[in-house]
C-alpha cells in the first residue's frame, strides 16, 4: 500500500515564514516565480524523506533570514503517522515521530520514500563522482536500512584512519591503531560495494529501456567502477597505509567509486552531446523510481522540481508520462502551469507560491 503525504506544515523554513498545505494524493502542481518558495517546499518533502537538507552544505542555511530555527511537519497515510524535523542555530537538528524525538535524523529514512528530480541534476552525467555517491548512497538508504548502517560505520572509520594518517605524517603510529578501523572500513566497505552493485545491476536495464524510447538506437548502460582491484579490502587498506600517510587520505575503498554512464559505448559526461546528457540523466531518474518501486512494492512519492523548462518537447512528454503512469503520488513545480502540459494540469490540485505564500486554487 502506498504512503501518501497528506500534510505539509512549514515554518521559517528559507524564505516561507508559515505554509499549510494539504495535498491530493495523486498530482500536485506548484506554480509560480523564480525565488518565490516552491523549491523550499519540495527540499521540506525531502527532508523528511532523507533526514537532510539537500541544498547547501549546513543545516542552518534552510532556517529564514533573521529566525532562529524552523520546522517541517508531515502526515503520512494510510497510518497516520507524523514525521517532522526541526533545525536550529547554534544546536543539533531534531527528528520527531508522532511528537516524540528521534534519536538520529536518519531514523527517518524509509517512512516516506522518495525520488527527486531536480534542475540540478544533470550534473549526475556531466559532473564529479561525488555527486554520483551520494544519489547511489540516498536511494539505498531508503530502501536498505543495513545499507544506511554500513554506510554509517564506514564514514566513521574512514574520518578516524584519516586522522591517524595525518598524525603518522608526524610521529609514529602503531599498526595496531590502524587496524582497528581498518578491519571495520573492509567489513563495511565489501558490503557497501556488493549492495551497489546488485542495484546497479537491477538498474542498468531499467534505465536502457526508457533510453531507448526517447533515443530509438543509442545504447544506455551503467558501470559500477572500482577504483582499486584487490578483492580484500581489509588487504588493500594495509598495502596502501605507507602511501596514504604520505597524502593524508585514504586512497582506496567505495568512497572512491564510481558509477560510469556510458552512451554508445562511450561515457556520456566526455563524449555525449546536451542531449544525450539530458537523456541519460532522465532515463536514470526515471529507472530509479521504477526499481524502487519494484523493491518497496509501492510507488515511491516523486518530486519534479522547475525541469519543464529545460526539456525539449519530445523529453518533457516522456517524463510526464512517467508521472502519470507510475502510480504514485507526485509533486511537480514550474513557472507556469502549461510548461507541465495539459493532461497533468488537468488532473492535478494546484498552488500558486508567491513570495513565500503558498495558495491552492
Amino acid at each position: 500500500m502506498a504512503v501518501i503525504l497528506e500534510r505539509l506544515r512549514l515554518h521559517d523554513y528559507r524564505n516561507i515564514e508559515a505554509a499549510e498545505i494539504e495535498l491530493s494524493p495523486e498530482f500536485n502542481l506548484l506554480a509560480g516565480q523564480n525565488a518565490q518558495g516552491k523549491t523550499s517546499v519540495l527540499e521540506a518533502i525531502t527532508l523528511l524523506s532523507l533526514g537532510r537538507v539537500v541544498r547547501g552544505s549546513r543545516d542552518t542555511e534552510a532556517i529564514r533570514e533573521g529566525t532562529e530555527a524552523a520546522s517541517v511537519f508531515g502526515e503520512i497515510q494510510p497510518t497516520g503517522t507524523a514525521l517532522g524535523m526541526e533545525l536550529f542555530r547554534g544546536r543539533k537538528k531534531r527528528a520527531l515521530l508522532n511528537g516524540l524525538g528521534l534519536a538520529r535524523a536518519s531514523d527517518l529514512l524509509g517512512r516516506l520514500p522518495s525520488v527527486s528530480f531536480w534542475a540540478g541534476d544533470l550534473e549526475l552525467v556531466t559532473g564529479e563522482p561525488a555527486g554520483r555517491r551520494l544519489m547511489m548512497d540516498s536511494e539505498l538508504s531508503q530502501l536498505y536500512p543495513s545499507y544506511f548502517r554500513h554506510l554509517a560505520i564506514y564514514k566513521r572509520a574512514l574520518e578516524q584512519r584519516n586522522a591517524l594518517l595525518k598524525l603518522a605524517s608526524d610521529r609514529y603510529v602503531g599498526d595496531e591503531l590502524f587496524e582497528v578501523w581498518e578491519a571495520q572500513l573492509g567489513e563495511s566497505g565489501h558490503e557497501i560495494r556488493s549492495f551497489r552493485v546488485e542495484w546497479c545491476e537491477m538498474l542498468a536495464p531499467l534505465a536502457a529501456a526508457a533510453h531507448g524510447e526517447m533515443a530509438p538506437g543509442e545504447a544506455l548502460a551503467l558501470v559500477y567502477l572500482r577504483k582499486d582491484e584487490e578483492p580484500d579490502l581489509t588487504l588493500a587498506l594495509a598495502q596502501t597505509r605507507g602511501r596514504d600517510i604520505a597524502r593524508g587520505s585514504t586512497s582506496v575503498g567505495p568512497h572512491r567509486d564510481d558509477l560510469e554512464i556510458m552512451v554508445g559505448g562511450r561515457l556520456a559526461r566526455q563524449f555525449g552531446s546536451q542531449g544525450q546528457q539530458r537523456t541519460s540523466v532522465i532515463s536514470l531518474k526515471i529507472a530509479v523510481l521504477d526499481l524502487a518501486k519494484q523493491i518497496i512494492g509501492f510507488p515511491p512519492l516523486l518530486l519534479l522540481d522547475d525541469i519543464f523548462s529545460d526539456l525539449d518537447e519530445h523529453r518533457r512528454a516522456r517524463l510526464v508520462y512517467t508521472a502519470l503512469s507510475h502510480g504514485g503520488q507526485v509533486v511537480v513545480t514550474c513557472t507556469e502551469a502549461g510548461q507541465a502540459g495539459g493532461e497533468l494540469v488537468g488532473r492535478s490540485k494546484i498552488f500558486r507560491v508567491n513570495q513565500g505564500q503558498v495558495q491552492a486554487e
